[in-house]
């Protein structure tokens, strides 16, 4: 994504507004995804996937605890009436499902834990990232004002590049680099406009001629 040029006016409210849908929308992270990939995390410090022979053995153990509990299920469904009271009947089949769905919840965690762990030894893991992002701009400026709509100031950012690859093991990488960055005081009475500036030649440089001349006139005056 190239934007050539792109300028925004607005006061303290309009960049939080801006802040917020950036934050809060664009860059939102899932609190329940984020707990899903520390629990994938958790499984592949527990477990060596890489060894086919433990990672078989850790399905199968599981595989058969879920179909006991399924036959469980299966034969209090066939004889619910030995049971003493109907409310029994209830809690017990409650408890044996919520009992099959945490096992089933795990079998799924291990397949995708084995499958991350695949995917982190891939040399090709950065091709099958869940998404890269390259923007860049000529120039991006921020004109601030007041309360009054009157300019405060400007801020100017050049020649900018940013890289943000989230791979899918949530591993990110950002990378931000920028040409030049300016800001300017948007005051009609400012003595000067340059707030932050760029100077391919420090020394001669407006401002800097200044500093010398009213240093020599002190020198000057002390000398008097």
């Amino acid at each position: 994504m190239h934007i050539p040029h792109f300028t925004v006016s607005a006061n303290d409210h309009h960049f939080k507004t801006i802040s917020n849908i950036v934050t809060k929308l664009l860059l939102f992270s899932d609190a329940a995804h984020k707990a899903r990939l520390e629990k994938l995390e958790t499984l592949l410090f527990t477990y060596d996937f890489t060894d086919l022979c433990q990672a078989a053995g850790v399905i199968v153990s599981l595989q058969g605890r879920l179909r006991a509990a399924l036959e469980t299920e299966r034969m209090l469904e066939n004889n619910s009436h030995h049971l003493s009271t109907e409310e029994d009947t209830k809690i017990g089949r409650l408890r044996l499902r919520a009992h099959i769905l945490t096992l089933t919840e795990e079998l799924n965690y291990l397949f995708d834990a084995i499958k991350l762990a695949q995917d982190r030894t891939d040399e090709r893991t950065d091709q099958k990232s869940a998404l890269l992002v390259h923007a860049s701009s000529s120039e991006l400026s921020w004109r601030m004002l007041g309360d009054d709509k009157d300019l405060l100031a400007k801020l100017v950012i050049q020649h900018s590049n940013f890289y943000w690859l989230n791979r899918q093991d949530s591993a990110m990488v950002n990378d931000l680099t920028i040409g030049n960055l300016q800001a300017f005081d948007g005051s009609r009475d400012a003595i000067w406009t340059e707030i932050v500036l760029k100077h391919d030649e420090p020394t001669n440089h407006p401002l800097h001629k200044v500093r010398l001349e009213s240093e020599l006139g002190k020198n000057v005056y002390l000398q008097n």
